[in-house]
């Protein structure tokens, strides 16, 4: 369940890169932790069928419209449409599109979610790209899928919120067992039995010396942040592209990212794709900053960008995000880590979470080492005793080893296990968030 807080934070970032609006009346609750446009949705997915080798794609082949990387969040969206297609043909929209359409629809009144995305001859639609709405129902509906949710599960939840604002819905169809699509998935990565993620030569590429963890990253961005995430693709967790744009951004692969949002919406990312002097072309909007002669590369928004620009020109006088989170970091390996993500959403205890994983050298389905920190708030009452439970219990979870440490203001886990069983244990015992997007 997700703050009003996040919620607003998602409208808020959705104003920046308005061009008009769909209803302006609807909150849409999306965490900024999810998954971003890099996501290869196939790693949680099941119950799709194989689509014949004819219409099988590859993500570098989607040659999405300039106006879907306007922001991560509608990136991921047309992404998402562009893959589940089927999916979105059975979800309403409630922006008012079912009243009057959209040039792609030649302004008949869309009939579905999908017809915000993509007309019935593959032809992108601008239509959602500066509709919160249509983002908003998009981005829930693959979260709840994700979350083992079925698809009628998911349209009951979407009516169940989107019908209170008042919004007209399309007139969309129940959804049915044996639904008949009229567009079928374009990509080849929907498949029944996840398939192993394209592997990247990574031997000639390397992260430069200021961008190789959460920290460093942490140094180039404003203060401000209620979450942030750093992933590193040459420490081979096995998850890492899953949080990263595809290569469709820059025609090149992205092998370190860090994402963060702010309070007020904003957010600022820092890309690097392991070179220099890369020739890289960027597929940015040009609604946003995508700057591509500094290394890391910097893409915000850009009213963020001289704030930015002065971190990078002298992190050591202006004030950096990592200043508000050093004491939290000094206590964990985030240096090692393939993914590591700080969120101010926390227990009541705590006023900061960390969550970072670490590739223990036995390879992607071997071992993994976790690490779970909180920050503790003034007076906050540390449930001790329920951690060190689950430190008691851990072995007949498959874990190999569990501590449980207290040191000043800092609560430390640090585990070792197997990469699935570590993130149920965050996720699920702690309620940790490792997604992008809910």
């Amino acid at each position: 369940m997700k703050s009003e807080k996040n919620t607003k934070n998602f409208k808020a970032k959705s104003r920046k890169f308005s061009k008009k609006k769909g209803s302006n009346t609807l909150i849409i609750g999306i965490i900024a932790v999810i998954l971003l446009a890099g996501i290869v949705y196939f790693v949680f997915a099941g119950n799709s069928t194989k689509q014949p080798e004819s219409q099988a794609k590859t993500g570098t082949e989607l040659n999405l419209p300039s106006f879907a990387y306007t922001n991560p969040i509608t990136l991921k969206a047309y992404k998402y449409a562009t893959e589940r297609p089927e999916m979105l043909e059975q979800i309403p929209c409630y922006c008012g599109c079912g009243d009057h359409g959209s040039e792609a629809s030649d302004y008949r009144p869309h009939r579905f979610l999908r017809d915000c995305y993509i007309n019935d001859n593959w032809k992108y639609d601008e239509h959602a790209s500066f509709c919160d709405v249509c983002i908003g129902i998009a981005s829930k509906v693959q979260g709840y899928l994700a979350q083992g949710k079925t698809l009628k599960e998911a349209r009951t939840l979407i009516d169940q919120e989107y019908s209170k604002t008042g919004g007209m819905m399309t007139n969309t169809p129940p959804v049915i067992d044996d639904y008949k699509p009229i567009l079928e998935p374009k990509l080849g990565a929907v498949l029944a039995t996840p398939a192993p993620t394209p592997t990247i030569d990574l031997s000639a590429l390397s992260l430069p010396d200021n961008f190789k963890s959460l920290s460093d990253g942490l140094k180039f961005i404003p203060p401000g942040i209620t979450w942030v995430y750093f992933v590193n693709l040459k420490q081979g967790i096995g998850i890492e592209q899953k949080f990263m744009h595809d290569t469709n951004f820059y025609g090149t692969p992205i092998i370190g990212m860090l994402n963060s949002e702010y309070s007020d919406g904003s957010w600022v990312e820092l890309h690097d794709v392991g070179k220099a002097n890369s020739n890289v072309k960027s597929n940015a909007n040009s609604d946003v900053d995508n700057i591509i002669n500094t290394r890391p590369y910097i893409f915000d928004i850009k009213a963020k960008t001289n704030s930015v620009m002065a971190l990078f020109n002298n992190s050591t006088t202006n004030a950096n995000a990592y200043d508000s989170f050093k004491s939290i970091l000094d206590k964990v390996d985030d240096e090692n880590a393939g993914f590591a993500k700080i969120n101010t959403t926390a227990p009541p205890f705590a006023d900061a979470s960390y969550i970072g994983i670490i590739n223990s050298g036995t390879g992607i389905l071997g071992e993994i080492k976790g690490e779970i920190a909180f920050r503790i708030k003034d007076n906050g009452a540390v449930p001790l005793a329920k951690y060190n439970e689950l430190k008691n219990s851990s072995a007949a979870r498959g874990f190999k080893s569990y501590e449980v440490q207290q040191e000043n203001n800092i609560l430390l886990i640090k585990t070792t296990s197997n990469l699935n069983n570590f993130i149920a244990e965050a996720t699920q015992k702690y309620g940790l968030d490792i997604s992008v997007f809910d």
